[in-house]
């Protein structure tokens, strides 16, 4: 029986060899690198834990309850809400849905007033009895944001700086039934990180799998009508093709050019200090402003100790930049966090330039691969999130069995 050749092993690849292992399905899963995990992955450097950009873990995603096994990933988790910069001071907003007293100090700091915690959970109302709200609607995230009339404090002091990290975007040019969705996850949920770091969930996929089934460092010319043909001139001959590669390389595969803008890049920094200012467990979301280039920091440590060695601290900082060194990261920090506590040491930076796909820009791709008869799966086939990969590689697997 030949087999069924799955190439990337991403999340979604890695979700759809899992899926037909426990069918009992021979599968073949091709990496190009000498790793699994695609954007989810970790290093271990100097004693720190560094993920491969920022990232977390909202385990409210039902894929993720059904497809890991949370407690051996052993989480911490962030506090829900974000440090917001008002009158040159960090001041915590959590969410009401988590902490019921925390609206009473939002109140008392300004950051929110009574008709936003009204329309709030009207919204919260609406996401409640409708599954899938706005999914027909064409606005996007920001214009949804605006249709609500949030005070300015609010709407520009947490939400729009907020969701701007979630999708990469200072625009929000997304759907607004995706920002609805997310909204759902993180007022419902709760953000973590593995204590091994995000490269724990890759890695947990994988000790799933026959060691003989997965094949790394094995790159992909061309795909055939039943067979993969490699760079190395070997050919593999299948019965279906799962195609789980990344939005750039599955185009190339599919000989279909990439629209641009398809996908956004950022790039992530870390830094280690004896100390920091803050004690929550909680995003710090810059205010956009002329010649702003961070959209969030964070202490992973406070999160989760074991990310940096004994008496340091483990800061990430995210910026959509990918040209900005560390020492303009450094500069604009310094008004944020005062310039004289500000001895944070360089550890090393990513950039990721694959980091979130567009909705909107894949209707040619998936046409392709359908009329090839390859079964293609990505979150960027869905929406992106480690939801829909998930979703997205099971759906294919059951395709590629059915």
């Amino acid at each position: 029986m030949k087999p069924i050749v799955i190439i990337g092993a991403g999340i979604a690849g890695l979700q759809a060899a899992n899926v037909l292992h426990e069918a009992e399905i021979p599968f073949v899963l091709l990496e190009k690198q000498a790793h699994v995990g695609g954007r989810v992955q970790s290093e271990h450097f100097q004693g720190f834990i560094l993920d491969h950009g920022f990232q977390v873990l909202q385990t409210s995603y039902p894929e993720v309850q059904q497809s890991l096994r949370l407690p051996d990933l052993d989480l911490s988790y962030f506090d829900s809400g974000a440090y917001v910069w008002k009158e040159n001071t960090w001041h915590p907003f959590y969410s009401p849905w988590h902490d019921s007293f925390s609206i009473l100090r939002a109140l008392g700091d300004g950051m929110i007033n009574i008709p936003d915690v009204v329309k709030l959970a009207r919204l919260w109302l609406k996401i409640q009895l409708d599954s899938k709200p706005l999914s027909k609607s064409t606005m996007t995230a920001m214009e949804y944001i605006h249709s609500l009339h949030f005070s300015p404090t609010f709407q520009d002091g947490f939400l729009k700086p907020f969701f701007y990290g979630i999708f990469l975007d200072e625009t929000l040019s997304q759907p607004a039934s995706l920002f609805v969705f997310y909204l759902k996850q993180f007022l419902e949920g709760r953000a973590a990180i593995p204590t091994a770091g995000m490269g724990a969930i890759s890695n947990q996929l994988l000790k799933a799998l026959p060691e003989d089934s997965v094949h790394l460092n094995m790159e992909v010319e061309s795909l055939q009508e039943g067979k993969v043909v490699l760079k190395n001139g070997e050919t593999i001959a299948c019965s279906k093709i799962i195609l789980a590669a990344n939005p750039t390389a599955a185009a190339y595969l599919l000989d279909i050019p990439l629209a641009k803008g398809a996908i956004l890049q950022s790039k992530t920094f870390y830094f280690s200090a004896d100390s920091f200012p803050n004690e929550g467990k909680l995003l710090h979301l810059v205010p956009k402003g002329e010649g702003s280039n961070i959209l969030h920091f964070a202490c992973l440590s406070k999160v989760n100790p074991k990310w940096a060695p004994a008496g340091k601290e483990l800061i990430s900082v995210t910026t959509l930049k990918t040209e900005i060194t560390e020492n303009e990261v450094l500069k604009e920090l310094g008004q944020y966090v005062g310039q004289e506590k500000l001895n944070w040491k360089f550890l090393k930076a990513y950039s990721i330039p694959e980091s979130l796909p567009k909705q909107g820009f894949w209707k040619f791709i998936k046409q392709k691969a359908h009329k090839k008869g390859i079964i293609l799966t990505g979150d960027y086939t869905q929406y992106p999130s480690l939801q829909a990969a998930f979703a997205s590689g099971r759906m294919a697997a059951e395709a590629a069995i059915s």
